[in-house]
């Protein structure tokens, strides 16, 4: 037995250490680009037009969860759209793209899961946007029509009475002016936290800092990586792959909402676990988008931290759960 287990564990070794350098290289480059392209998509004119989430979605794509964890700060501020939101998060892959790239024999699925999964957050983010946009509409549309009815003309309102409600108009203007200044202050010096818990508002000044993080985070990752690959290992040895197969066969249909409720967890482990498991076969391309799709990183921990409509949020985590789980059936049935 102990034979066995030094067996997988070597085996898992050699397979994974390959990995640390890929991971490395990709992390010092997100590192390099991160803070400057951070700082673009905050300030991009595009976020504030109807093809907004077509950005979101292509910033989406850029590992680690930096970039879903900004749009949360950002959509709980209304900066953005609820529908650049999803897309954002639908595209958002944390570290399924470094390994995908780590794995050379892998490069069709990860074009295949880039792909679907940068076309669906954007059809998804428009579609929530114009439904939205549509509700608002008839909701203004019933509103003035209300008003219209209830308008009443008082002619015997004197001059008095219009100059106090002016200056108390203008104080009370007065007041959100400096409420509005207090709160911008405040939100530049708010830290927005990012996967290693680094501050995403942070400026680089130091060489160092550019090395220190992404080194951390290979470091991390690549534990990750060999600690599923050594359980899956063991579990593939001592149960037997013909098990495990006709296993995950057995869940057919269901398997999508599996790995779905997976990608829920807040945590860079999670898109870690789902594509390891795809690599060795364990589960389906489709699954493997499923539960892609559905984990942003922490960013689901801040949307509940920042924004304070605990409805709206549950709102967004439910669809997002159940797109999430049809972009995986839908791949399923096709490939």
């Amino acid at each position: 037995m102990f034979e066995k287990i030094l067996h997988v564990l070597l085996h898992t070794l050699e397979e994974s250490i390959l990995t640390l350098p890929v991971l490395f290289i990709c992390y010092l480059l997100i590192e390099l680009l991160e803070d400057k392209i951070l700082r673009k998509y905050k300030t991009s004119k595009l976020l504030k037009n109807k093809w907004a989430p077509v950005v979101s979605a292509g910033f989406g794509l850029i590992p680690q969860c930096g970039f879903s964890v900004v749009a949360t700060d950002l959509y709980s501020k209304k900066a953005i759209t609820i529908g650049s939101l999803m897309a954002i998060f639908i595209a958002t892959s944390d570290e399924a793209l470094p390994l995908l790239l780590a794995n050379p024999k892998n490069y069709i699925s990860l074009a295949i899961i880039m792909g679907v999964k940068f076309i669906y957050a954007i059809i998804i983010g428009l579609s929530v946007d114009l439904f939205v946009s549509a509700r608002n509409k008839k909701k203004k549309q019933l509103l003035s029509t209300q008003q219209n009815i209830n308008v009443v003309v008082d002619v015997s309102k004197n001059s008095g009475e219009e100059k106090h409600k002016e200056e108390h108009n203008h104080d009370h203007k007065n007041e959100n002016d400096y409420d509005h200044e207090h709160e911008e202050e405040h939100n530049k010096n708010e830290e927005i936290t990012g996967c290693c818990h680094h501050n995403l508002n942070n400026k680089h000044n130091k060489i160092k800092d550019l090395f220190i993080h992404p080194l951390i985070h290979s470091v991390k990752i690549f534990a990750f990586i060999l600690l599923f690959s050594f359980v899956f290992g063991l579990i593939v040895e001592f149960v037997g792959k013909e098990s495990i197969t006709n296993f995950m066969l057995s869940t057919g249909f269901f398997e999508p909402f599996i790995t779905a409720m997976v990608g829920i967890i807040p945590n860079c482990a999670a898109s870690v676990l789902i594509t390891q498991v795809f690599l060795m076969g364990g589960i389906s391309i489709g699954s493997c988008i499923a539960g892609l799709c559905m984990n942003s990183g922490i960013a689901i921990i801040m949307l509940f931290k920042m924004n304070k409509n605990v409805k709206n949020n549950l709102i967004i985590l439910s669809s997002l759960y159940l797109l999430s789980c049809a972009i995986g059936i839908i791949i399923n049935l096709i490939i």
